[in-house]
């Protein structure tokens, strides 16, 4: 699984694969080629991750050569490897995918390196530029193949095909075989025509129906963590509204897993109203700025939002970011919390 604290490890694997690659002579295709290739980024696009794996390895396997130093990480390709790596977790795509709609040596005409960058901007702008062209028509233009020649060779439907070649919304309903056949045909993975589920750390970001009493103990005591007048004693855990309730005054704590590409503040509303305590474990990477946009609207008493990074607490528009950030030791202690709750 992809915790959030392998960030910095998986950012400097990638970054020293594309440092690898500029420093001794490989084009960008090829770059890109061989990261698409490689173990490494197979495993990351399966939701796993070794951290045992070093840097060097990691080098070693993907190029399929012997270092006799150190793998070097220049600032250029640390860049580079933190964009890509922050736009597969927030587009959920795999990297062949990034790497047709966004490759190496566009990224770096259209972005000042020496520019700090808000990776939200950046996200915005790569869902405009896959909207310009569907899937398999930005396949077909780069491997020079006609429409016909599609239908031809694979021998489908050129109705269905045509459809596929108009809008990505139809290729997703595209079945196994006719998906199986499109991958042989232009030579990448099968996973470039679908989403990933991939997200960090499974134990924060929890959004199955199993786990509905556990990210509730979760929020209460991330709440009460930020939030110093906030007493877990003073709380109960009610089933049937699947929230705690204070023992006091009435106040109600929920705690909810927003997916950010689907976002649906009207719907928030209906769940929490002046006497909510609002926890939110967003799915995504996202800047701060975008955190505020989305969830000042919110109609809840505080809004606090446990990010991949940081805390953020709106509390009656008052908005304020905790430098805390959301790491293994956090989440230990919370979940001996966890177990304390549960055990009442």
């Amino acid at each position: 699984m992809i915790k959030v604290y392998y960030e910095k490890d998986i950012i400097d694997k990638l970054a020293a694969l594309i440092s690898y690659g500029l420093d001794n002579g490989y084009s960008y295709k090829s770059i890109e080629e061989h990261i698409v290739s490689s173990s490494f980024i197979n495993e990351l696009e399966h939701n796993q991750y070794n951290i045992n794996l070093s840097i060097e390895r990691v080098v070693e396997e993907t190029y399929r050569i012997k270092l006799i130093h150190d793998a070097d990480i220049s600032f250029f390709s640390l860049f580079l490897g933190e964009s890509y790596y922050k736009l597969f977790l927030s587009i959920n795509r795999s990297f062949e995918y990034l790497f047709l709609y966004w490759p190496l040596s566009n990224f770096i005409k259209k972005y000042d390196i020496y520019h700090e960058m808000d990776f939200s901007n950046l996200k915005n702008d790569f869902v405009k530029k896959v909207n310009e062209t569907a899937l398999l028509k930005k396949l077909c233009k780069k491997k020079g193949f006609k429409l016909t020649d599609v239908a031809l060779l694979l021998g489908i439907n050129s109705h269905s095909l045509s459809k596929y070649y108009r809008s990505d919304s139809f290729l997703n309903g595209a079945s196994l075989d006719t998906i199986h056949r499109l991958s042989l045909l232009f030579n990448v993975k099968e996973n470039i025509f679908s989403s990933l589920l991939v997200f960090p750390d499974s134990y924060i970001y929890l959004f199955d129906e199993s786990n509905k009493m556990l990210r509730q103990c979760l929020g209460l005591y991330y709440l009460s963590y930020y939030i110093r007048e906030i007493n877990e004693s003073d709380y109960l855990y009610s089933e049937k509204e699947n929230c705690f309730i204070s023992k006091k005054n009435n106040q109600s704590l929920l705690s909810i897993c927003v997916d950010l590409r689907d976002v649906n503040i009207n719907l928030i509303n209906k769940l929490v109203d002046k006497n909510t305590d609002l926890v939110i474990f967003p799915i995504g990477y996202f800047g701060q700025e975008e955190v505020f946009e989305l969830f000042k609207k919110i109609n809840s008493h505080s809004t606090l939002v446990v990010t991949q990074e940081n805390v953020y607490l709106l509390n009656k528009g008052i908005k304020k970011e905790i430098t805390d950030v959301i790491y293994k030791f956090l989440w230990m202690r919370a979940k001996e919390k966890v177990i304390t709750l549960f055990s009442r």
